[in-house]
């Protein structure tokens, strides 16, 4: 049975945003998947090229790139990879697709001549010139997409029999008029074909780094420079790369200069030892070095995949550093696998092994996120923070036909404060038990519980706010009930859906990222029988419902018994405001909170009159309430302040807690310069008041609450406040508790918080990515001595016998 791969290698093309390191592109199935391979005893693969009259046009429409210089390319291309001496691999032009095919020009018009059929053994390279084969056939943009090549068939026991390479003739910049920068996208496509995956090694220093965001060659913080971008403005202070450090087959190609010619050849030890690997000759194994081992969590137990390991040459750890992705070898069919293997090494040198993540492109491995510190390999390899500190390094000497073992385990804790990487999506809220969450995947929602998993919700059920109640039973969505394009809140549960309704009769609605919405839940209450949020209304009887400044976008509360009903705003002058939403409410239902514009925040208190809480305090957000609403935290101009909603709005229903500091917690930035190498913290607050902090959410008694510090411009952070404590940034929280496992991720958005305050869920600002952290037990530091105590509670009482926050390792002296 012959396999054809056209629908896997597409959904690669599509997906060139993750990445992965080098190993084959395609496997077998099975228990024991193995790579797809050519059979190189057969002599050399035959390569079968495209005609017409151009392979890029000039402007003047007179050729820019001729055909004969494309095929001058092929050639260049399969030669460097037929050339690497540990490899079998041969191939070589043997003749053209017409005299094959009688297709004298492939172009999208007839493209499906060529993918629809088996055409015979060997490679068919298509120069595409007018960019039509890359967006009729494949639907990819032109602009975008530099080339598309993949094994297409075998004959169905792991030989491969066919390839095709479509190359952009429309994409070559006008500078290259010979064609050598774009070369790098030949020689780099046709190693796909060949079925090499990307690799990572120095790419993303030559490619992704900056002075801003600086990439190193080893692990970031062990005394290394940085190395920046290879065309980086000097101007700037970089350490620019040299182009010709980056290998064949990383994911990236910049084709309009020197780095696309320095990636059309295979000189690399990373490309030899992919090509090497997949087509090794006799003595490939026993004339080179090779590293084994797996990578695990700090359990000590589970194998962890989609990890990037680099071996480094200590005396060249430039020019000679090979690499390979955890799990590589069976890309996720058989679960987690954190085995990874490291070939290629000159005998005789000495490499450092390091960890790192996957910057960016497309893999058949998943990329995952490091979740715990990245790190060096040494010979007191553990999960012990201290005792296996990330910048030791032990050298592994290579040895020709030795194969070298270097396991990885993840640094971390078993005791304290435990985080866990949830899914690459947005969390939206948690229940009160702090066991069950909700989120959205772009346009899916779902369910997490920690026994049960993931539940994907159907997709008629579109994410709201992923609101849930106490227990995690119910959940806010939106759904199109009456199949007229408009959607409605509703809540789903397991027993079934309750539609919330609409005030316009579902004639209209307001345009969202999901859709028309009559209606949006934002909030339920405890038990899930009251729900807050948006609703759209026709006021002027024009069919549209979104009209701002006249009162069509309002706050609705709903409840079994009375269903949907526009809350007050009675107060509002919609002549001078563009709507009012409901997207908050106390566990006890008594206490609404909501926005006038996003600039106002206002209440409701047992479906009771608006309450302007701009105008009495200046709070211009209020999310966060305690279970019976005694306690809503309002953002304010002179920092948080805990509201009682039963006495008013006079001056003694208030208190302040403040906010995190400007310097000791977070700098100021004003374009690009931190203030706070100038001014001190009381300077820069008398001038601009306190650090912005929203607000998210709070434990059941208002004791502990989260939230969201500073802004786009200047910065974000995580911020948590204990009672009898006051604010910690979020990262720091974490570092001195000694959870080096988020040390890489910038920890500046928790969003929900259970009962008892004990778990917190939430992610990176802006990015699909989640985590939970338990904090069950904390560390106090007491005379020297790290204790164990109790989360909120026994952190509070040792804090005020005297303790610090934090084991006293990772506190500064």
């Amino acid at each position: 049975m012959k396999l054809n791969n056209l629908t896997l290698a597409i959904g690669l093309v599509v997906a060139a945003t993750s990445a992965q390191a080098a190993g084959p592109l395609y496997t077998t199935d099975g228990e024991n998947p193995q790579p797809l391979k050519w059979d190189t005893s057969r002599g050399p693969i035959p390569v079968y090229t495209d005609g017409g009259e151009a392979f890029t046009w000039n402007y003047d429409g007179t050729p820019f790139l001729t055909i004969e210089r494309a095929n001058e390319i092929t050639a260049h291309a399969f030669q460097n990879w037929s050339d690497v001496p540990t490899s079998t691999f041969s191939a070589e032009i043997s003749g053209t697709i017409e005299e094959k095919l009688g297709i004298a020009d492939v172009t999208g018009a007839n493209a499906t001549e060529i993918y629809t059929r088996e055409n015979g053994y060997g490679f068919w390279v298509l120069y595409d010139t007018d960019g039509s084969i890359l967006e009729e056939f494949f639907g990819v943009p032109k602009e975008a997409v530099l080339g598309i090549a993949f094994p297409e068939w075998t004959d169905g026991n792991g030989t491969i029999i066919e390839a095709t390479a479509v190359m952009n003739g429309w994409n070559v910049w006008n500078s290259d008029t010979e064609g050598n920068n774009v070369a790098g996208v030949f020689t780099h496509e046709f190693g796909h074909a060949i079925n090499l995956s990307h690799s990572q090694v120095n790419g993303s220093l030559a490619y992704m780094s900056y002075t801003y965001s600086p990439k190193y060659p080893g692990v970031a913080g062990c005394g290394l420079d940085p190395i920046h971008r290879w065309d980086y403005p000097a101007f700037f202070g970089a350490n620019n790369a040299s182009p010709d450090i980056i290998e064949t087959m990383f994911p990236f190609i910049d084709h309009s200069g020197q780095a696309g010619a320095e990636q059309s050849t295979v000189e690399h030890p990373d490309d030899i030892a992919a090509i090497s690997n997949l087509y090794p000759t006799a003595d490939y194994a026993s004339s080179t070095g090779t590293i084994t081992g797996v990578l695990r969590l700090k359990d000590g137990k589970t194998e962890y995949s989609g990890i990037n390991i680099i071996a480094r040459n200590v005396n060249d750890p430039i020019y000679d550093a090979v690499s390979d992705m955890s799990g590589s070898a069976t890309q996720g069919k058989l679960g987690p696998d954190g085995r990874f293997t490291i070939r290629n090494l000159t005998p005789g040198e000495q490499y450092v092994l390091y960890l790192e993540e996957i910057t960016a492109g497309g893999y058949p491995t998943s990329r995952t996120r490091l979740v715990s510190q990245a790190e060096y390999w040494n010979a007191a390899e553990g999960t012990d923070p201290l005792a296996d500190n990330a910048c030791d390094a032990t050298p592994i000497l290579a040895e020709a036909g030795v194969t070298k073992e270097a396991d990885f385990y993840f640094n971390g804790y078993e005791k304290g404060i435990q985080v866990t990487p949830l899914v690459s999506a947005f969390i939206r809220d948690m229940a009160k038990g702090g066991k069950r969450a909700a989120g959205q995947a772009g346009p899916t929602a779902f369910l997490w519980d920690e026994k049960k998993g993931y539940k994907v919700l159907p997709p008629e059920f579109v994410p709201a706010n992923g609101a849930l109640n106490r227990n995690g039973q119910k959940m806010l969505v939106q759904k199109d009930f009456t199949g007229n394009g408009i959607q409605e809140a509703a809540i789903w549960s397991e027993q079934g859906v309750t539609p919330l309704g609409d005030l316009n009769g579902n004639s209209c609605g307001g345009g969202s990222v999901t859709g028309v919405t009559a209606t949006s839940g934002w909030a339920l209450d405890d038990k899930g029988e009251t729900a807050v949020g948006l609703a759209y209304k026709d006021v002027d009887g024009d069919g549209n419902c979104q009209s701002t400044y006249s009162g069509e976008i309002v706050p609705f509360i709903w409840d079994e018994k009375g269903g949907m009903r526009e809350l007050d705003t009675e107060g509002v002058d919609w002549n001078r405001t563009q709507f009012v939403r409901a997207h908050a409410i106390s566990g006890n239902g008594e206490v609404v909170l909501g926005s006038n514009t996003h600039q106002k925040a206002v209440a409701w208190v047992n479906d009771g009159s608006m309450i302007d809480l701009h105008g009495a305090f200046g709070a211009y957000e209020a999310y966060a309430t305690s279970q019976d609403g005694s306690k809503v935290a309002l953002s304010t101009r002179d920092g948080v302040q805990l509201w009682n909603p039963a006495r008013g709005t006079s001056a003694n229903s208030l208190t302040n807690i403040g906010s995190l500091r400007w310097c000791a917690d977070m700098p100021f930035y004003f374009f690009g310069y931190n203030y706070c190498q100038l001014l001190t913290e009381e300077e820069i607050t008398g001038a601009v008041g306190p650090i912005p902090m929203t607000v998210f959410d709070m434990s059941d008694d208002g004791r502990v609450a989260i939230g969201r510090a500073g802004n786009w411009r200047m910065g974000l952070a995580g911020g948590l406040w204990v009672e009898g404590i006051g604010w910690m940034e979020f990262a720091d929280f974490l570092k001195k508790q000694g959870v080096v496992e988020m040390n890489s991720l910038p920890i500046n958005n928790p969003i929900s918080i259970s009962a008892s305050g004990t778990e917190i869920v939430g992610g990176l600002a802006g990015i699909q990515y989640s985590w939970k952290v338990d904090l069950d037990q904390a560390y106090v530091c007491t005379d020297g001595v790290s204790e164990q105590v109790g989360f909120p509670g026994g952190l509070r009482e040792a804090v005020a016998a005297g303790a610090e926050v934090g084991r006293c390792e990772f506190l500064e002296p």
